[in-house]
């Protein structure tokens, strides 16, 4: 008799008791940091460049943001839309938007005047919070939306006197005139004096924030995550096994208009009292120095971030990582050899326990799946969180397959996304009903499920590399042997045009190797291990040293460069 997953649910073996009997608690994401935190007011809510935010402070500025929104006629169902990248103003408009039952689109202020244009339209916004640094880059598209008010936030707001000052120095705030619907947070603020603001009651299938994500098509789509999403995800970490306790340190890279940033790196550790160390604008160069100066117990990095944490000068000599609790790792794909070298790392620097290993996406509210503490399984992104279930399935199916079949990874759970904002059609091709009545994910993502509930990734069904001849690679593969040279810090697997053929992709892989290594004997001594380890069909085209990996934004592999950059190359060496 064939066993599934999802009615087994083997995973459940890593939580405990008290976990399995949780029940979520239907509330607003207001009403969940309220309840958690109302008796402890003295404590850190929000480390803002050494500007200590304790919870009766934010809850005192969230009134007020609930207030002069109120003021402003916004009310339940309405979307105010917010250029920026995690700072008070916006911490404090999202859950002021909530606690009167309205929604926070968070958008990413390098985005194009016609993206944000058709954005906003689509959403009904009327009022927009736009971060100083990107309002010039900005300003004549929000002209042309007539919207009602334009509040200017910044980073400068709420940082200390003295590292103002020096803010200031080096890079002074833009001058911007404050006239017509233009206003600055201190006048936005003003519009709300004197006026109470009730906190509207939990509803189901209300969106707390709407994120954008590339989805399943890369085209940007407004994912709407509801009060259930981010309380879900929150209450998954608090079952999860790891030591959280109140006033732990948690840092939060992650930028708001992601939703792992807004979700699993600032909701999250504000339902678990938690100090949420802000870094508005993270430079992965300097990762090191902000893991030495913060010593946070908790953080959520990619896998980038941590191979520049490794070779950072603050690690050289020995620093002690005993203070990590988690570290956090997802939002990219990890092979054996990065794996090996980190875990390696952090056994050497005091950490407790191997990397956490994620896997997630903005249709599920962010993380689903955890490595957590010592339930480690190599190259594994973990079982399922606690209010999750994760299956595979035949791809482009509603058929469950057993353990150790390989197929589309789909996932179900009251994380679920409502929807694409005002797309119904991408929202059916992205949520199917299946026949056991639950709405799934169908993540695009191709894996296997061993059988306790281990999810492990074998690629991306779009990063999946098909041959003239109809032969699939899955990068991972490749990437898992390369990655194991003791000379390459970073690798990736491309498919390129194949010149030869009329159809078909060719793989490619680039690497980065590490300074004073001869690069021809490097990619020599990798061509000869893939040679011995993998398929002769899914071999490399070609393998070349690259000086450096290209990174999108949230600091993952530019793959789509990559291939680029190679066929550019390529086409202008053939005509030269």
């Amino acid at each position: 008799m064939k066993r599934y997953p999802s009615i087994e649910k083997p995973w459940m073996q890593f939580f405990s008791e008290e976990a399995q009997n949780a029940e979520l608690k239907h509330e607003t994401i207001y009403q969940r940091i309220w309840d958690n935190n109302y008796n402890y007011p003295i404590h850190t809510a929000l480390n803002f460049f050494g500007n200590k935010i304790s919870y009766a402070q934010l809850f005192q500025n969230i009134d007020r943001a609930a207030a002069s929104l109120t003021a402003l006629g916004v009310k339940a169902g309405d979307t105010v839309a917010c250029f920026s990248v995690t700072i008070p103003e916006m911490v404090f408009t999202l859950y002021g938007a909530n606690k009167i039952g309205a929604t926070l689109f968070t958008l990413d202020p390098r985005r194009t005047g016609e993206e944000v244009e058709e954005m906003v339209r689509s959403s009904g916004a009327d009022i927009a919070l736009v971060i100083d640094l990107a309002y010039e880059h900005l300003h004549e598209t929000l002209e042309n939306l007539d919207l009602q008010k334009i509040v200017i936030i910044s980073v400068d707001n709420y940082m200390p006197m003295t590292v103002r000052m020096v803010k200031q120095m080096k890079m002074p705030a833009p001058k911007i005139e404050m006239t017509g619907n233009v206003v600055s947070w201190k006048q936005f603020l003003s519009y709300g004096k004197g006026i109470e603001t009730e906190a509207v009651p939990y509803g189901t299938h209300e969106p707390a924030a709407i994120t954008l994500t590339g989805g399943t098509t890369g085209m940007p789509k407004g994912v709407m995550i509801t009060n259930d999403g981010f309380n879900a995800v929150a209450m998954d970490f608090r079952y999860c096994g790891v030591n959280y306790t109140r006033e732990q340190r948690f840092m939060n890279i992650i930028p708001s208009f992601a939703s792992y940033g807004i979700v699993a790196s600032l909701h999250m550790p504000l339902s678990l009292g938690l100090e949420e160390v802000v870094i508005a604008k993270f430079d992965s160069d300097k990762v090191g120095h902000l893991i030495k100066k913060y010593k946070p117990s908790h953080t959520l990095l990619v896998p980038n971030h941590y191979e520049k944490l490794m070779n950072s000068k603050e690690m050289q000599n020995g620093f002690d990582l005993s203070f990590f609790e988690t570290a956090g790792s997802g939002g990219d794909t990890m092979n054996k050899g990065l794996e090996s070298k980190l875990n390696g790392f952090l056994k050497e620097h005091g950490g407790k326990f191997p990397l956490s290993q994620g896997y997630g996406m903005s249709e599920i509210s962010s993380a689903a799946s955890c490595c957590c503490n010592g339930n480690f399984r190599s190259l594994s992104v973990g079982y399922p969180l606690l209010n999750n279930v994760i299956s595979i399935f035949k791809p482009d199916t509603t058929e469950e397959l057993t353990y150790g079949e390989e197929g589309e990874i789909c996932m179900t759970g009251p994380a679920v996304m409502m929807g694409y904002l005002n797309n119904p059609e991408e929202t059916a091709n992205v949520l199917r009903v299946h026949p056991d009545g639950q709405v799934w994910i169908h993540s695009g993502d191709v894996g296997v499920m061993d059988e306790d509930g281990y999810i492990f990734i074998k690629g991306r069904i779009k990063r999946m590399i098909t041959m003239f001849d109809g032969h699939k690679v899955f990068p991972t593969q490749l990437e898992n042997t390369i990655g194991k040279h003791h000379g390459v810090i970073s690798c990736a697997v491309v498919g390129v045009q194949d010149p030869s053929k009329n159809q078909g992709q060719m793989p490619v892989g680039m690497i980065q190797i590490k300074d004073g290594l001869d690069a021809e004997q490097v990619i020599q001594e990798v061509t000869e291990t893939i040679q011995k380890e993998v398929e002769v069909r899914s071999w490399l085209s070609d393998l070349v040293a690259v000086k450096e990996m290209p990174h999108t934004g949230m600091g993952k592999i530019d793959y789509k460069k990559l291939a680029e950059d190679y066929e550019k190359e390529n086409q202008t060496a053939k005509a030269g």
